[in-house]
């Protein structure tokens, strides 16, 4: 599974270019396509990822809550696409140190993921490294 958070590097870490390209990208989806369309919504996780790597974190949660609304809205509770934006809340709510809610998150993620992809899926082990690296394994995430 893609996953936004890697979007930023496409300028070599330009993140000011980047931004300013993504809003009007975003801006002009928004009006074409409307705010449920998945390219929209696209364009708003990697807006996301690039506030993420700026480090800003608060207008990166406002706006990954949003996604992950939307998808949940729009495709459902268990399609990639809303498992990523899951991931992705996840990893800012950590970046943000609110652990508690991090955790429960990509938990959640993992359970669905495990469900849906399978145990082997790439992005199904990557939710189960994050697990182990913020203190929870697996197996305790399983049950």
């Amino acid at each position: 599974m893609f996953s936004a958070r890697s979007i930023p590097i496409r300028f070599g870490g330009r993140y000011d270019e980047d931004e300013k390209i993504s809003v009007e990208v975003l801006a002009l989806r928004r009006d074409v396509l409307g705010e449920k369309y998945p390219d929209t919504i696209r364009s708003m996780a990697n807006l996301a990822a690039i506030y993420h790597a700026q480090g800003r974190y608060d207008e990166d949660e406002k706006i990954s809550v949003e996604v992950l609304a939307l998808q949940r809205d729009v495709l459902g509770e268990k399609h990639p696409n809303t498992l990523q934006a899951m991931y992705d809340l996840a990893v800012t709510w950590n970046s943000r140190q609110r652990r508690p809610e991090a955790l429960a998150m990509i938990q959640e993620c993992f359970q669905l993921q495990c469900s849906v992809l399978g145990r082997t899926h790439p992005s199904t082990g990557g939710s189960l490294r994050v697990l182990n690296s913020w203190g929870r394994t697996g197996k305790r995430a399983l049950v």
